[in-house]
Parts: structure tokens; sequence; C-alpha cells
């Protein structure tokens, strides 16, 4: 188990290391897959206040990354240019000011005005590169945009700042899978610097059957996999398990597929792992094979071409690291809220394993009232994230209860490990979203 509480630990300093501040709600999109296209969403549209920026500035000196977006488009924002101008002169000249974007706003002028403020990266959203595929993601855009604004930030890269990193961050979805590696071959021929590639989070129900993700921890599928393996080898079908398991009268070879399973589930208690019969019975194996496929061509086409290429997990890793808490992050809303990563910067409803979960935010304090480092040091948030970082809480994703009472409302006091951070049914922590971190 993952035990990172020393002291040269980020998330244990008096001062956060890297700082995301959602610089709007709005957007000049509808992309299906966004929270905000769930009109049920509990949060306001809104713009950052100058006051809220202001706010930030004692946290600026010591930070490593700031990351100026959440839910909206930064572009949006009439003062984002003039926010990162002021960030760079507060940063340490080896921290970095990045966002990701849509791209529709960035023309010539607008290219050379962030870079002269001092951004340093942009990530663009480039989910396919069929004009057709892409306008269906992200609807209200075209391909041709996208193309463009690398174009012009390249431009005014070689202009004024040669340290500008460009790169494009792809959403997997069933729908798109077969372009992921001709999309990362792509952006490197537009001269990217990186690729994200990160799952899809469904907020909608319609987008469960769009995941491309298995229902699984690795080391379930291990241990499914070696005992599926040694009953092939003995002549027994457990795949007929779920066919069998309730007969009254059981034939000799019913009894010994029966056996065989009780085997494997004892054997996974001894050795502490959870299991999911009814889904690791019925995982899509040939799904899995075909993304494996998908990967290790997107890998080659990243080693070929030299782009820095981040792939999410295709199975949830057991092996937990929330990277957003050991790294010494803290997220604030466009209102001043302040909160301690992306699972719970909003009011929202997504689908773990196609349940419904209601999420609420998770809030230590807003900076109207309190200073940025005194909510970093306040001691509830403290004992947050020295708590998460024990990393010893439930596996909601991979539980045959999932999702129970305990974590599937909104208002979570526990789990059933009786620990008051609802982490245990978040998927950010196996890799299986990236993001502009």
């Amino acid at each position: 188990m993952n035990n990172p509480l020393t002291k040269e630990t980020p998330a244990l300093r008096p001062y956060p290391a890297k700082l995301f501040v959602e610089t709007t709600t709005r957007c000049n999109l509808q992309c299906p897959m966004c929270l905000k296209q769930r009109h049920d969403a509990e949060f306001l549209e809104g713009d950052i206040s100058t006051d809220i920026f202001m706010a930030l500035l004692p946290a600026l000196p010591t930070l490593e990354v700031l990351v100026l977006n959440g839910i909206g488009e930064p572009l949006l924002h009439p003062r984002l240019d003039d926010f990162i101008g002021l960030a760079r002169e507060k940063m340490d000249k080896n921290a970095w000011i990045g966002f990701q974007t849509n791209g529709l706003l960035i023309d010539g002028e607008r290219a050379m005005s962030l870079v002269r403020a001092g951004v340093d990266r942009i990530c663009l959203s480039v989910d396919a590169v069929s004009p057709a595929t892409f306008s269906n993601i992200r609807q209200g855009g075209e391909f041709r945009n996208v193309e463009g604004a690398i174009k012009m930030l390249h431009a005014a890269k070689k202009t004024c700042n040669d340290r500008l990193e460009i790169g494009v961050e792809f959403v997997l979805r069933r729908d798109n899978i077969d372009e992921l590696a001709e999309t990362i071959q792509w952006a490197a021929a537009q001269g990217a610097d990186f690729a994200i590639v990160t799952q899809l989070f469904p907020y909608h129900q319609a987008l469960v059957s769009q995941t491309t993700y298995d229902a699984n921890l690795d080391v379930s599928m291990s241990i499914f996999h070696e005992y599926m393996s040694r009953a092939e080898k003995e002549g027994i079908d457990i795949r007929r398990y779920y066919d069998v398991f309730m007969k009254y009268d059981k034939s000799a070879a019913e009894k010994k597929i029966i056996a065989f399973v009780e085997s494997l589930v004892e054997d996974a208690l001894r050795q502490g792992i959870a299991l999911n019969l009814q889904k690791l019975f019925s995982t899509d194996h040939g799904w899995v094979e075909k993304m494996e496929k998908v990967f290790a061509r997107a890998r080659s086409v990243g080693t070929e071409t030299g782009i820095n290429l981040r792939l999410p997990e295709i199975i949830p890793k057991s092996a937990r690291r929330c990277e957003f808490v050991e790294e010494g992050s803290i997220f604030v809303s466009w209102d001043g809220n302040v909160h301690p990563c992306y699972f719970l910067w909003h009011h929202y409803r997504c689908y773990i394993n196609g349940v419904e979960k209601i999420v609420k935010p998770k809030v230590f304090g807003n900076l109207s009232a309190r200073g940025i480092l005194e909510i970093w040091n306040d001691p509830h948030f403290v004992s947050f994230r020295q708590n998460v970082l024990r990393y010893d809480y439930p596996f909601c994703f991979n539980c045959n209860f999932a999702l129970c009472d305990y974590v599937e409302g909104g208002d979570f006091e526990q789990d059933c490990y009786i620990n008051s951070e609802p982490c245990a049914v978040c998927l950010w922590c196996m890799d299986v979203f990236q993001c502009l971190k």
C-alpha cells in the first residue's frame, strides 16, 4: 500500500505546489459529454473576479504549476491574458502556466497576446481528425478551427516565446478510438509537443455505453485469468458458474465448477483482492484486446514521432495514487471556493460502472473571507490530505454492492471503512483519467 506521508511530500508543505483556477464556467461549445449539458447540474455560470484572482497572489511565488481552467472555456474570460501576465511576474521562472482550450477563439492576434503574457503550455481538445467525428463530439466546433489555432500558436511562439509547449487532449470513446493513432500522428505533424489521452467520464447515462475502460481492477483480472487458465487445463468451464451455482442437484462436473470458483474467491480474500464475480464473468475480453492493440499502435506512433504521449489505463489500477493530493494541488472555483481535486470540485451526477452517483463539492473555505495559505494550512484541510494519502479505503468501483448506500448519495458521511473522505469511489487515482497537470 502506498504511504507517501513524509516531510518532503508536497501535500504536507505549508504552501501548495500546484494551483488550478477556474476562470469561467461559460463555454462557446455544447459538447454532449460535458457536465454542462446535464441541465440538472447544480452550479451557477460565472467568471472569476479580479478580487478573487488577486487573493491568489500569496501562493504564486512558491508555485510550480498554475492551470487556468475548470468547467468552462478559459479564453472567454476578458482578463485571462492579464491574469497570465500577473502570475508570470510573481511565479518562479521555472514554474509553468497553462490551460486547456477548444481553440475556437485563437486567431493571430490572440495567440500573440497569450504568448507575450507568458503562457507556457496550451492544450487543445482534439478527439478525432475526421471532420464529421470531430463535429459530432465537439458540437459547435470544426476541425479546421483547431488546425488554425495550432498554426497561429506556432507563429507566435516563433516570434516571441520559444518555451511555449503546444499539446492536444484526446477523450477516448468507442466511436473515436480507431482515430487515436491517426490523431497523434496528425498532432505530431503539426508540431505538437505532447498528447494527453484520457478515458471518458460519463456524466450522462447515455454515455456509459461509450466508455472504453474495463469494469474490474487489474489485480482482480490477473487472478481471474490465472484461475481461468488453470480451469481450462483441467477441462473445467468456469464460465458456466452462474448457470449452475443455484441448482439444487448438481452433477460432478458442475460441483467442480463451484469448487473452483470458491477456491478463486478464497485465494483472492487471502491476498486482500476485491472481486466482483459478476463483472469478471461478463468482461468483454475481445474489447480489452482491441484496446490494447489501439494503445500499442498509439505508443508506436508516439515513439516514431517523438511526441510526449500520456495514455490512461484500460483496466483501473489497484495501486492507487492521487497525484492531485500527493503533488500539493489546490483547486479554486470561479466564485472563490477552495477544493482538493477535480473529483470534488463541483456538484454533479455521474455513472460509476453504470450506477448513478451524486457528487457534492468538498469546500474548505472561500477566498473572499480567508487567505489561500490560511485555507491550505487549516487543520481540516491538512487532515483531509493526510487521510487521503494513507490510501486506506475500499474499492467501491469493484465492489459487489456498488454502489451502496454509504457512497451512492450526495450527502456523504463515511464509507464502509469509516473514512470521511469520499475517495473510495474515485477513478482519478487509478490512472483512468488524465488532464493537464
